[in-house]
């Protein structure tokens, strides 16, 4: 999610918002980026994605600053057009992932904008509609309890998976597990050491740790790696 700095309006009129959505979908072709869903709103506009081998820092960046120069071109502004850093969650969890893509789409109905979010032409609702995606398609009721940003923190790295699961396995048996199936003492996984052999067995590490329900800072710290490390063994596994 990105907003207007100190709080003002990025999209004006369909315009903006058409060029917006094209502004998207170049970039979503230009860095294999999927969209998984998109609502813009007046002040901010919230997306899922999964990127593809252009890391999202890039893919934000590039889709801020070329909207930001045609807004500010078009409405005769100038300086910064959105906060100085957008929110994001990683999600890594499906049935995680079909409560965000149903919170976007509800965007409209909760702001008190449409009574109906298949009202609200700026969302990607109707595409899941028409595909029959059912499952994806939220009532004005559905999912009252649900909010991605409600520790209000931009950067909340210990929440960046949600899940109801507890952990099945400690990360001490999981550890111990991918070092027998692989040869790689425990010692060594919890080391710096950047050996292919060691790579391969931290990455799956990670794996069967995030499939267990740890989160990634537990991860990490177990490893002695870091927040970054993880997440790249992450994008490596999918």
């Amino acid at each position: 999610m990105a907003r207007g700095v100190d709080g003002r309006d990025v999209f004006i009129d369909d315009h903006d918002r058409h060029g917006f959505l094209n502004t998207l979908e170049r970039i979503k072709r230009q860095t294999n980026t999927v969209v998984y869903a998109y609502c813009l709103m007046g002040n901010h506009f919230h997306l899922a994605i999964k990127v593809g081998p252009v890391e999202l820092a890039s893919v934000m960046q590039r889709l801020l600053t070329c909207y930001s120069i045609t807004f500010n071109n078009r409405h005769a502004r100038t300086g910064h057009l959105f906060q100085a850093r957008y929110k994001a969650i990683l999600c890594l969890n499906d049935a995680y992932l079909v409560g965000l893509i149903r919170y976007i789409h509800l965007n409209p109905v909760r702001a008190g904008l449409t009574m109906r979010p298949d009202e609200w032409p700026w969302s990607s609702y109707n595409n899941y509609h028409e595909s029959g995606l059912d499952g994806l398609v939220p009532s004005q009721h559905d999912l009252p309890d649900f909010d991605p940003w409600k520790t209000g923190k931009q950067e909340d790295h210990s929440t960046l998976i949600r899940s109801n699961i507890a952990p099945v396995l400690p990360l001490a048996e999981i550890g111990a597990s991918v070092s027998a199936r692989t040869g790689i003492s425990v010692g060594e996984l919890c080391s710096g050491s950047k050996r292919h052999a060691v790579v391969a067995a931290k990455r799956l590490l990670v794996e069967e740790a995030v499939r267990s329900g740890h989160r990634l800072l537990p991860i990490a710290s177990w490893l002695g790696s870091t927040l970054g490390a993880i997440t790249h063994y992450l994008r490596q596994s999918n």
